[in-house]
């Protein structure tokens, strides 16, 4: 099996690219400023791409360089040789109030487009906020880190807002399963199923670190969905949101004990 993985350096990428080469002879990977190979691929993971909601909203034209027109040459790539594109969208495309959301949303209309016109094969993956010990974005990551270093975090908003949370290992495991052939063709969302809010969040790593987090309140820089979490996810059982922030923590509490 011939494999591609764009963004194959990224938090996401760079797991699930050594994970495929662990099982798989024929794996290629390339990321921002690669150009892609002309070569047949079975299977093209599509995960190059600038994932920061905000920033989004002062480099809109690098948004749009970036997520869609690098994902129309993937396409045109996978339409000339059959690939199956494997191409995570978000959670948030359903209501595109940024240049992320709306390129993400733009890209999987793309993807059905060429399904329609030129029978592409595509599983198109909703992900919802992926976290993991090697992750040093996104609010598992950030409230860990502050509370190890008793520095206080930032929230948008007044934290009621509920977002689903998966751990980078389960999303692995995902694209096993597609590439195994255990998954059918389409669209399947890539989380929990579990809703936890930003405020529950914040006491989950309390109990794990013994810390009291400060909490500094702030206005939202773009309007945000209330409440996005999986409502049929791909997987049944996955990491327990405790479990992962205990990884997460004890990752960080091992770099603060051996730093480079």
């Amino acid at each position: 099996m011939k494999i591609l993985v764009t963004g194959h350096k990224g938090f996401i990428g760079s797991i699930i690219y050594s994970n495929l080469k662990g099982k798989y002879t024929e794996v290629d990977g390339i990321d921002a400023g690669d150009s892609i190979p002309d070569r047949e691929y079975d299977y093209i993971i599509h995960l190059g791409a600038r994932t920061l909601i905000r920033l989004s909203k002062d480099k809109p034209y690098e948004y749009f360089q970036d997520n869609l027109d690098l994902s129309m040459r993937v396409l045109e790539l996978a339409r000339k040789h059959g690939s199956i594109v494997v191409y995570p969208t978000s959670g948030s495309e359903s209501e595109a109030t940024n240049p992320y959301s709306l390129a993400k949303k733009q890209v999987v209309e793309w993807i059905e487009l060429y399904h329609n016109l030129y029978h592409l094969r595509r599983h198109v993956l909703k992900f919802y906020n992926i976290y993991g010990p090697t992750s040093r974005k996104g609010a598992v990551y950030l409230f860990s880190n502050a509370a190890l270093k008793n520095e206080p975090v930032t929230v948008y908003g007044d934290g009621s807002h509920v977002r689903d949370f998966i751990h980078v290992n389960d999303v692995s495991r995902c694209i096993d399963l597609i590439l195994e052939g255990k998954v059918e063709e389409g669209h399947h969302e890539i989380g929990t199923g579990r809703g936890t809010s930003v405020n529950e969040l914040i006491e989950i790593v309390e109990n794990t670190t013994g810390v009291h987090l400060k909490v500094i309140h702030k206005e939202y820089i773009l309007p945000e969905a209330e409440v996005l979490y999986a409502k049929k996810p791909l997987l049944k059982k996955t990491i327990s949101i405790e479990d992962g922030v205990r990884e997460v923590v004890g990752e960080l509490n091992k770099e603060k004990s051996h730093p480079l």
